[in-house]
């Protein structure tokens, strides 16, 4: 019987197809606030406690912890790896940003030119998100009168995303994915801080000031699961009978207070099955390309827009309309933009190594002539 290791060593899997299917929910999961308010109740949620859009989340950061951390395992340096990472979140982002900012924005405000043009909000809109600290969701002027307010409210979990990277090249530089007890260690010193802020976040009345670490905390629990999924890969088996005690798990903790994280546990040994799971379709459609991030991070501006400009859009009108559109500005994403900016991650590496030799030889020279 495979392990999860001897899976992820194959260059064909599903991910990049759940991936795509994770950022299409999330069009879904936003349809509803998009085209009828921040009140609107998607079905989902009404039952499970989670939206659509938030099962996507989910996804996400599950599938980016086991594949993040085996991206670190296999870069010589953390020089490498921040490379690669930014090289995959910024060039996409960038434009985006930009066309919010100086085609989106002018065109659907309500300011004039020159008012819209000199307001400081568009440009700590465009630095905030790219430092993505204290992360911008509004343009002045922009969709006010829309049923849910903004211009890119997908953005935030970008933060979180980021920070889960720098946890990782910080364990990686430490030899944490190589030696089982350090890693061991690791998920003990998570567990204990996890467990303690969820049982101060039952007793406390400071939920406003504590919403950044508690978004941490909630999204960083799959993200760490995908983490220990790959480095305990070659222990894990690829059996769907692994997910039932799981599942079984989930649903007796339903309504419980444990129970997203039993339910986050079944889900990310879920998508892991379906992920290694043989499928010569998903094959085909792996050659297609990665459209999930240009999906992801164009959705919610198409949107907006079709709410302000088809006035009363119901939800499903709303993703039908909306998904054809934004395939497309994720294919011109990713075949223009992405793609070609991923191809020159190890030539930006070695750049960026180059430069900080050139420094350090720099500042040494001057030391050395001040001493």
């Amino acid at each position: 019987m495979n392990t999860l290791g001897d899976l992820a060593s194959r260059r064909n899997n599903n991910f990049n197809l759940i991936r795509m299917l994770a950022a299409t929910a999330v069009l879904i999961s936003h349809s509803y606030p998009l085209a009828l308010g921040s009140t609107a109740i998607e079905p989902l949620s009404s039952w499970l406690g989670l939206s659509l859009g938030e099962l996507a989340v989910i996804t996400f950061f599950c599938v980016s912890g086991f594949f993040i951390s085996l991206s670190r395992d296999r870069a010589p340096t953390n020089l490498d790896f921040f490379s690669a990472r930014f090289l995959r979140i910024y060039p996409g982002l960038s434009l985006v940003l930009l066309l919010s900012v100086f085609l989106i924005g002018p065109i659907f405000t309500t300011l004039g030119a020159l008012e819209y043009f000199r307001s400081g909000a568009i440009y700590s809109y465009l630095s905030n998100n790219l430092m993505l600290f204290s992360m911008k969701f509004q343009l002045p002027g922009v969709f006010e009168d829309n049923p849910w307010p903004g211009i890119n409210g997908s953005l935030w979990t970008l933060f979180y995303e980021v920070t889960l990277y720098v946890l990782v090249g910080g364990l990686g530089a430490f030899a944490f994915y190589g030696r089982g007890v350090r890693f061991a260690g690791f998920l003990l010193v998570y567990a204990i801080i996890y467990i303690a802020f969820k049982e101060l976040l039952a007793n406390t009345t400071l939920l406003n000031e504590l919403h950044r670490a508690q978004f941490f905390f909630t999204w960083s629990l799959p993200f760490v699961l995908g983490m220990s999924l790959y480095r305990y890969r070659q222990h894990i088996q690829h059996r769907f009978v692994w997910f039932l005690p799981l599942a079984a798990l989930a649903a007796w903790s339903y309504q419980k207070p444990w129970f997203f994280e039993c339910f986050v546990a079944a889900w990310t040994y879920l998508i892991f099955y379906l992920g290694f799971a043989t499928n010569r379709f998903v094959d085909r459609y792996n050659q297609l390309g990665d459209y999930s991030y240009g999906v992801y991070i164009y959705a919610f501006p198409v949107q907006e827009i079709l709410a302000h400009q088809v006035k009363g859009i119901g939800p499903l009108s709303m993703m039908l309309v909306a998904f054809p559109i934004v395939l497309v500005a994720a294919m011109f994403s990713w075949h223009f933009i992405e793609k070609p900016a991923m191809a020159r991650r190890h030539a930006f590496a070695a750049q960026l190594t180059s430069t900080m030799t050139d420094l350090k030889t720099y500042w040494a020279g001057v030391r050395s002539g001040s001493a």
